[in-house]
């Protein structure tokens, strides 16, 4: 299974697909790439989608592994 951060990654990359570019502060609008300060808002975004939203269904499911097959 992945981890948090490369589940939030992900979610980062689907969103954004510049997000594993870096450009500096001032380079035009136009070219591909965020600044670190962009990113760094976006995997925020994204980190708090994935512990209000995504990490409640993950544990619900990780709870019913090991929970007893009803026939």
């Amino acid at each position: 299974m992945k981890s948090k951060e490369q589940i939030i990654h992900d979610m980062c990359m689907t969103y954004r697909h510049d997000y594993g570019l870096r450009k500096k502060p001032g380079e035009p609008s136009w070219t591909a790439g965020m600044t670190e300060e962009d990113a760094k808002m976006l995997y925020k975004t994204m980190e708090q989608i994935y512990n209000n939203d995504i990490a409640p269904v993950i544990e619900h499911y990780k709870g019913l592994e090991n929970a007893p097959k009803q026939s």
